[in-house]
């Protein structure tokens, strides 16, 4: 069979179709779900069913999808774990556009500013913001994956002077 324009087209509507039907559909395993809510191509209709799916992984998922406003994203019920690992990422072979990561930053999505946080070439004013953030992970995270920062940590860290107790890190004298 020849490949038409036409062809192709209805294929893709087909496999968007059926990616919109796994969603919307309740008995769709956890799993998938989860997998779908990740996606950057899902259409609102999507995004709206899994931010309200009964699994709040599903939620969380959808929760940190690019095409949200934050607005979007504060009327989603997700939860940030706080028992999950925080690693150093290597960076990556292609950057990261600056505005998305500025736009992750400045959310008020703790899984976004951790998504910031992960980025090596931070500009100084948002790794000031990130070090202050209320949220543990993304000032673990920062400190893991940023040098500047993982420098202080360990510094602070390494150091057993008599004026460890003070709140900031100690001078070099």
């Amino acid at each position: 069979m020849v490949k038409t324009p036409e062809r192709i087209g209805e294929e893709a509507d087909l496999a968007a179709r059926r990616l919109a039907g796994l969603a919307l559909n309740p008995s769709t395993p956890q799993d998938v779900r989860q997998r779908i809510a990740y996606r950057a191509d899902l259409g609102p209709a999507e995004r709206r069913a899994l931010a309200v799916d009964p699994d709040p992984k599903v939620r969380r998922a959808v929760s940190v999808h690019p095409a949200l406003s934050e607005e979007e994203r504060a009327a989603i019920d997700y939860e940030v774990p706080t028992d999950c690992g925080f690693h150093h990422h290597p960076a990556p072979s292609v950057p990261r556009d600056p505005e998305d990561v500025r736009r992750d930053a400045l959310s008020a999505h703790p899984m976004l500013r951790r998504r910031a946080a992960r980025v090596h070439e931070l500009p100084p004013d948002l790794v000031a913001r990130l070090a202050d953030d209320e949220d543990l992970g993304v000032r673990v995270t920062l400190a893991q994956n940023h040098p500047p920062a993982a420098l202080l940590l360990r510094s602070f860290l390494e150091y057993t002077g008599s004026d460890r107790t003070r709140p900031g890190p100690p001078s070099i004298r």
